[in-house]
């Protein structure tokens, strides 16, 4: 018998989201919405804060540009999206009565989205929201009456022991569950002080409870006729969208968002980085495709729901991109689309070894930092690039770990889920990483950032590189300066070595 398509696979089904006000949460319902016209409803798990309860904070969500061509052209998918007052780190997500039989009577498909992804989180805040707050999720999917696939995302950094990272649930240093009650056991100063000592290889908590998570979920995999069709999806590391819902398109200042931001504000000049490693970049729509079509197999496969299908979600095997072409691509986008508030002009430079690092630290980012804020200091303002320059290099610290080091994704999974999908759905749903033009991608990415995080309209940019040129002839300009000091200060002193030898060696002669 002929497997149904993706589209209609998911018409007439209820799907509940978790995460879905994050990054991944809000590519996820677009397309949804838009790709898959048929769908019943969406149930988004919102948590309420600053006063701002669901429907307020849905409304925002809406706003944003990633939902402009649905509203122009589908505004009536929108009347789809419900918003549920919960949180996953609250015991049963802090779902009341009525919204958790919404749930258990209407949905068929679950994406667990939801997770802190601060790498210099603490442990306690890491292990509640990403092991308990999964554990939460799988226990809801338990309940209810029509569930087809659980999809559960995790991440490609989640087993830092090995260099080539397999499609499979990875055995966690501790049972998920000895170690929330671990946690729950100590209190915060303890938690700390051994905190080094669990993580054991991990590079931080975050990477630390996503393995964890996902060992739990075994259990819930394997607990025969309550067993749950679960899926993971390791997505490495999210960047712009490709295509969907606008080219480009990007909402944070997480990862290389954040560095690009820096560099093109004239703000970072030194990262840490080799040149010559990989690194795994992946556009966030095709992440988000790949957890439809997942969530889709898995829902019309007759294979046994005790084994989880793992997808590693990466680009670095069949599609490489290494720091340095990152780099330089980057730097040409910027250039194009440079953006309208410049501190400094921009530039880049990568440095795998420390002290090389420490030393253009020091004169590309503090000496400059002194400088600016003594003039901002004397003219009677108040001094703030020391102080952004401390905040800035402690994030850089924290990707330092991933900067340095390169592993294999095996990615075999994504390729057979296609080879299984109608070339209609391949075209719909497309998350082929071998597809990616990266110099396309890149300078995507910097009018992206340019344009969604920063807003500058895209009108200014005249303006902005007329002041890129004029910045690039002060900076030909200052450095000329430079070498002229410093070859007359190397002149002074010859001349002056000479004249206090040449009395001794007269002196010598006599």
């Amino acid at each position: 018998m002929e497997k149904v398509n993706i589209q209609d696979f998911y018409t007439g089904r209820s799907v509940f989201i978790t995460g879905a006000s994050g990054f991944l949460g809000k590519v996820l319902v677009e397309k949804l919405l838009r790709s898959c016209p048929g769908i019943d409803r969406l149930y988004l798990l919102i948590r309420p804060t600053s006063g701002k309860d669901a429907v307020v904070r849905l409304q925002e969500l809406i706003n944003c540009k990633a939902f402009e061509r649905l509203k122009l052209n589908q505004p009536e998918a929108l009347e789809k999206l419900v918003p549920i007052n919960g949180d996953v780190s609250l015991p049963d997500l802090g779902l009341s009565s009525s919204d958790l039989q919404k749930l258990i009577d209407n949905v068929s498909v679950v994406f667990h989205l939801a997770a802190r992804v601060k790498f210099d989180d603490n442990l306690r805040s890491t292990i509640e929201t990403n092991v308990k707050g999964t554990q939460r999720v799988a226990h809801i999917c338990q309940q209810l009456k029509e569930l087809k696939a659980f999809v559960h995302v995790s991440t490609t950094y989640n087993n830092m022991a090995t260099n080539e990272i397999a499609e499979e649930i990875h055995p966690a240093s501790l049972d998920p569950q000895k170690l929330m009650d671990l946690v729950d056991s100590m209190d915060d100063q303890l938690l700390s002080s051994i905190t080094k000592q669990l993580l054991g290889g991990f590079p931080n908590a975050y990477s630390f409870a996503k393995a964890h998570g996902e060992q739990l979920l075994l259990n819930y995999a394997q607990c025969g006729e309550r067993s749950l069709p679960i899926v993971v999806v390791r997505p490495s590391t999210v960047i712009c969208a490709l295509k969907e819902p606008l080219a480009g398109w990007i909402d944070n200042f997480y990862g290389c968002s954040g560095v690009i931001a820096g560099t093109g504000k004239g703000l970072i000049h030194v990262s840490r980085g080799n040149a010559k490693l990989i690194l795994d970049l992946i556009p966030v729509d095709i992440v988000i495709n790949l957890l439809i079509a997942a969530a889709w197999h898995k829902g019309t496969s007759d294979k046994s729901r005790e084994k989880i299908e793992v997808y590693n979600c990466s680009s670095g095997s069949l599609n490489p991109i290494t720091w340095g072409e990152f780099k330089r691509l980057a730097m040409r986008g910027i250039a194009k689309f440079p953006f309208k508030e410049m501190v400094r002009c921009p530039s880049a430079q990568l440095h795998a070894n420390w002290l090389a690092y420490q030393v253009s630290t020091l004169l590309y980012h503090y000496l400059p930092a002194v400088l600016m804020d003594t003039v901002i200091l004397l003219s009677g303002g108040k001094p703030f690039l020391i102080r952004l320059y401390k905040k800035i290099h402690k994030v850089s610290a924290c990707i330092d770990f991933y900067a340095l080091r390169e592993w294999n994704f095996a990615s075999r999974n994504p390729g057979k889920l296609m080879d299984e999908m109608s070339f209609k759905d391949q075209e719909i749903f497309n998350f082929d990483v071998r597809k990616i033009d990266w110099e396309a991608c890149m300078e995507d990415f910097a009018c992206g950032v340019r344009t969604f995080v920063f807003k500058d309209d895209l009108s200014t940019l005249p303006e902005a590189r007329n002041k890129l040129k004029r910045m690039k002839r002060l900076r030909t300009l200052t450095r000329l300066i430079f070498v002229g000091i410093t070859l007359f200060l190397f002149y002074f002193l010859w001349c002056y070595t000479r004249t206090s030898i040449a009395p001794l060696e007269y002196g010598s002669t006599n």
